[in-house]
């Protein structure tokens, strides 16, 4: 075994130890989103009284269903980074066991393809429901201090990362057909 395949190997650790650390904070998260949209939504007159402190439109009940909406689509994409976490974590023991050459990280690495996929998608529609919101909400008062950007398009990033996930799992289909041919001439 070489020194990169041990258990102890410091980057693994790091790596796993980071993967540890989001994982709660992401639980952390979709604890307080999940508890803050039928809050926000049980106090709706009183979200829209304080909107209509910084808006010259006081905005009706619907802008604070739109809010919970962009927060459900938060916990979604949040349980999807979970789910990627989950499967990263998993391949990162396998590297440290010394084989991660298997048909199951090939499968995990499609799954974590997909999700990124999916996560692009809600972001894109998560940024047409928040620019429908601002546009909703209309103009700031002259006398506040407001202002929020809206990305609402695809990311060309989080695109080359769905089809590197997706030729990295094929990578690791094809070590784990090497690996079985190779068993099987011993």
């Amino acid at each position: 075994m070489t020194q990169t395949n041990k258990p102890n190997d410091i980057v693994l650790k790091s790596t796993r130890g980071l993967l540890i650390f989001t994982k709660w904070l992401l639980v952390l998260g979709v604890g307080t989103l999940t508890i803050g949209m039928p809050t926000i939504l049980f106090f709706t007159g009183e979200v829209t009284s304080a909107m209509a402190d910084v808006f010259v439109t006081p905005p009706g009940p619907e802008v604070v269903w739109m809010i919970a909406g962009i927060m459900l689509f938060a916990v979604i994409m949040m349980l999807l980074t979970l789910f990627s976490i989950n499967r990263l974590r998993r391949i990162v023991d396998s590297v440290g066991e010394g084989n991660p050459f298997t048909r199951i990280n090939g499968t995990r690495l499609r799954g974590m393809g997909v999700a990124v996929f999916a996560i692009q998608v809600i972001t894109f529609f998560g940024g047409i429901l928040a620019t429908t919101i601002l546009t909703t909400l209309g103009e700031v008062k002259p006398d506040r201090d407001f202002h929020m950007d809206v990305g609402s398009g695809i990311s060309v990033s989080g695109i080359l990362l769905v089809l590197l996930l997706i030729i990295l799992a094929r990578v690791f289909d094809r070590g784990a057909d090497m690996q079985d041919e190779l068993e099987g001439t011993i």
